[in-house]
């Protein structure tokens, strides 16, 4: 016997609609915290066995109760609630153990498919059938408490009469009316976010929009997309560039095109013979002043030629000018330039082109 999602059914004498439903199979125990849920054959489900559990809450006050249905079982059921105790009660004894896996889930329901869980279900033999105790252990949750009884399959009546009808159509509506409010207010946020990056005040742009899902862009990029500044010259490698700028301003441009986002920076800024060597993300970069021209080399360590290292070994002190400055872009501080190398300072150390 099954049942589908709002349908009213008759559990002792009273109505009850169904607001969620989950399938699950049972499945081999494999991890080690699953060894514990190994049992005797004959205390065990076979691989692939499924049932049902239904959601049920009262049409008629706030009652809300388990329906637990095997498929192979077509006389019984079990009929829970939850409960706030933790071990069974005197005299109830382990009935069945084993581990169990959502498989599929209709309705407003907590549970998601592929969620697992490890179970025991032990019964106390009554008159009429027995009272049950259900542990669960969710491995990606929490313990979870039911009891209650077996009860005939004869005993759960599905309703099919207009007063049945109405209320099934009401909780359909009200389900459908949430879910679809969810998907407004998703795509509400949607159009509000990308409002804001249009025309926020905040500077967002693509590029951040890339950090954000951490594939930042790159003064690599920035070189390759800016030829007004920055030429390749070496046809053998992608790694090395000139730029019309002079070396602290070619640093200032770059430290600005990845939003700040440097480490290790050394420099040597005197006039003439400058470098400046700083890290981002897995590449470094290196510019120079050579013969009056300023290069920049920028690639991972491990492409790094002897020359190079010598050149960064020799750059060994920082004047944390460009560090204050990267600190200055990363806090969102467009007034950096101007506190470094104020234009109206003749004692600048550099041509900086601001």
């Amino acid at each position: 016997m099954e049942f589908n999602c709002y349908d009213v059914l008759e559990v002792h004498g009273s109505r009850y609609i169904i607001t969620e439903k989950i399938k699950y199979i049972e499945i081999i125990p494999k991890a080690d915290k699953e060894q514990s849920y190994r049992g005797q054959p004959s205390m065990t489900k076979s691989p692939g066995d499924y049932w049902h559990e239904y959601g049920l809450e009262a049409v008629e006050g706030i009652d809300k109760i388990w329906l637990t249905i095997e498929y192979n079982d077509n006389e019984w059921c079990t009929v829970s609630r939850t409960s706030y105790h933790t071990r069974p009660g005197k005299g109830f004894t382990l009935h069945q153990i084993g581990l169990e896996k959502v498989v599929n889930v209709d309705g407003e329901s907590g549970a998601s498919i592929g969620d697992r869980a490890g179970y025991r279900e032990y019964q106390l033999p009554c008159e009429g059938g027995a009272s049950v105790f259900f542990e669960e252990e969710w491995f990606e949750g929490e313990k979870m408490f039911a009891e209650g009884s077996r009860v005939p399959l004869v005993n759960i009546r599905l309703c099919n009469d207009a007063a049945a009808q109405a209320i099934k159509q009401k909780m359909r509506n009200k389900f459908m009316k949430k879910r679809f409010g969810s998907i407004a207010v998703g795509v509400g946020y949607t159009v509000l976010f990308l409002l804001f990056l249009f025309w926020s005040d905040n500077d967002l742009s693509w590029h951040s929009i890339r950090a954000m899902f951490g594939v930042p862009y790159t003064a690599k990029e920035h070189m390759h997309d800016t030829s007004a500044y920055y030429t390749k010259t070496d046809s053998d490698s992608d790694y090395v560039y000139t730029s019309t700028l002079d070396p602290v301003s070619t640093a200032l441009d770059l430290i600005d095109s990845v939003n700040g986002d440097i480490k290790n920076e050394r420099d040597n800024l005197e006039e003439g013979h400058e470098v400046i060597v700083f890290y981002s993300g897995d590449l470094v970069y290196i510019i120079t002043n050579t013969d009056g021209q300023t290069k920049v080399k920028v690639c991972e360590q491990s492409k790094l030629t002897q020359e190079d290292w010598k050149i960064i070994d020799r750059t060994l002190i920082s004047s944390h000018i460009l560090d204050n400055y990267a600190t200055m872009v990363r806090l969102g501080d467009n007034a950096g330039r101007e506190r470094l190398y104020p234009t109206t300072n003749s004692g600048n150390t550099s041509n900086t082109k601001l």
